[in-house]
């Protein structure tokens, strides 16, 4: 066995970044920001084995694919429709052989009334769309506050921790949104039958799984305020509060969008239950002598 940089990728993208200054009496306004756009995209993989033609990476029950003409690392799964209804039950076999029975998650199928590996694609991908941060501040007189934001629009998430307790698949606790879940007298539930083992294969690694990651995040907030000149003693005094990850404004139903399972680009975007984010607070006194 050796290894081999069999393949070619191709990486392309842009960064524009821009400021601007009001100033209106003793107030001054400054206003700057970016956005960041990168693509990476598979152009050629080389195997020695000739029936292999793309990457499948295997994590905490997740599946990436590195494919030509894709970036490195999409999540592949399937693809579903709701719920099996009752007219449609026992008419396609699930990914575990079993028929899918009425209250199952309704896979998307080729045609062949069969779960498999060939109706498996592409549901998602870590990377994000674009991605930036933005910046502000305001000074007046002696006192001056600046916060810093930055987002991401666009990046997946597989949300592992939500796998966990939303399988209904053993005797481990589970979320409370499985409250709402199939029953013969609540056929419009959210969230499939329980089903112990999961014999049908309800948990199979789907896009039921894989969520929006777009945020906007405050990462700081600082207000200054400069005491005045002390003559023959010390130049200035300047008295400081700074808030760090205040807020994060996304959709993402998990505690922080911005994951990554290990320090690899074929583990992005991997909610795993890592602790989020905190927030933190700093008082401070600085002296100029």
């Amino acid at each position: 066995n050796y290894f081999d940089n069999g393949g070619k990728i191709e990486s392309s993208g842009f960064e524009v970044s821009a400021d601007t200054r009001f100033q209106f009496g003793n107030l001054v306004w400054t206003l700057g920001g970016s956005i960041s756009k990168q693509l990476t995209t598979v152009k050629e993989l080389t195997f020695i084995n000739p029936n292999t033609s793309n990457i499948i990476t295997s994590v905490e029950g997740a599946q990436y694919i590195t494919s030509v003409g894709n970036a490195v690392n999409n999540f592949y799964g399937y693809k579903t429709n709701g719920l099996v209804t009752a007219a449609e039950a026992g008419k396609v076999t699930g990914p575990n052989g079993l028929p899918m029975r009425e209250g199952d998650v309704k896979y998307i199928d080729n045609g062949d009334n069969i779960i498999n590996e060939s109706d498996k694609g592409i549901i998602g991908d870590p990377n994000a769309d674009f991605f930036g941060g933005i910046y502000t501040s305001f000074v007046y007189n002696r006192i001056s506050v600046s916060a810093m934001f930055n987002y991401s629009v666009g990046n997946d998430v597989y949300n592992y921790v939500r796998y966990r307790t939303e399988s209904m698949s053993e005797y481990a606790n589970q979320s409370v949104t499985v409250l709402d879940h199939w029953t013969p007298t609540n056929t419009g539930a959210a969230l499939p039958r329980i089903s112990y083992g999961d014999p049908t294969g309800n948990t199979a690694f789907s896009d039921r799984w894989i969520e929006d990651g777009s945020y906007l995040r405050l990462g700081q907030l600082t207000v200054n305020y400069q005491l005045p000149q002390i003559k023959g003693f010390i130049k200035g005094v300047g008295i400081y509060a700074t808030a760090t990850n205040l807020f994060t404004l996304s959709n993402y139903s998990g505690y922080d969008p911005d994951f990554s399972y290990i320090n690899s680009p074929f583990y992005m975007g991997i909610d795993y239950g890592k602790m989020p984010q905190t927030k933190s607070f700093i008082l401070g006194l600085k002296l100029d002598l």
